[in-house]
């Protein structure tokens, strides 16, 4: 054999023994599959999935229109809220095996129950025109406008309160925080819908909302949106994005 090629031959073998050190092992991906239904097992599109592992959000995903959803990461337990307006939210901690599984998450949103049946407004202002209506109005509300909220770039709903006078925020065990207006739980409505026993980053993402009322005390609350339990807590008010 010619010499020359015996030496290359050599060149090549010698190269392959060599480890290739800088190269770490990749953990083997684990793809989860699921699908968010409510309590009628019905599909809900849109549902807002936002997963963490060890306290580090690692991704926040959106359900497509038949409810499904997926996630590729490594072995491990993560954490998974899901979130939708009218749903109360849901934590769900799930293990992910070294192998990818073909099992399908199912993930039930309970339906928040509502005190009255959704009004719709009427009137040449389309669905926020009772919100420009009250702007005018009630000089004691505090009023934000959809770009207002895109500008202010907060993660929770809730964040738009940290220079509202008289609130007061605090971490919440479920989700984001809750909000104290002067002490006292507001009455939250939705679309002019009353929302009990709820915090609002619970049912609402920045993203969603057109329109946002806020009265810090009930003596400026607007008549249809005061709390009939006869509390004096204030108000939230929000206009969705939503048809």
């Amino acid at each position: 054999m010619n010499m020359s090629v015996v030496a290359v031959l050599g060149l090549f073998g010698a190269a392959s023994a060599v480890p290739l050190l800088s190269q770490a092992p990749v953990p083997p991906t684990h793809s989860l599959k699921g699908i968010v239904v409510d309590d009628k097992e019905i599909p809900i599109a849109g549902a807002e999935l936002t997963i963490s592992r060890e306290g580090r959000i690692v991704a926040v995903l959106r359900t497509s229109e038949t409810g499904a959803f997926g996630f590729d990461g490594g072995p491990g337990a993560i954490e998974i809220n899901t979130r939708r307006i009218g749903f109360r939210a849901e934590m769900s901690t799930i293990a992910l095996g070294r192998r990818p599984s073909a099992e399908v998450l199912r993930i039930v949103l309970e339906t928040l129950p509502a005190a009255v049946a959704p009004v719709l407004v009427s009137g040449g202002g389309g669905r926020l025109a009772l919100f420009y209506q009250h702007r005018k109005e009630y000089a004691f509300g505090r009023f934000l406008e959809r770009e207002q909220i895109e500008k202010s770039g907060v993660r929770y709903a809730s964040d738009l309160f940290r220079t509202v006078p008289g609130a007061s925020l605090r971490a919440s065990r479920r989700y984001g925080n809750t909000i104290r207006l002067r002490g006292c739980q507001p009455m939250l409505w939705i679309d002019r819908v009353p929302m009990r026993d709820v915090e609002l980053d619970e049912v609402a993402v920045p993203e969603e909302i057109a329109g946002l009322e806020i009265y810090t005390s009930s003596s400026g609350v607007p008549p249809q949106f005061m709390d009939r339990s006869g509390r004096s807590c204030g108000a939230i008010v929000v206009w969705t994005r939503m048809n």
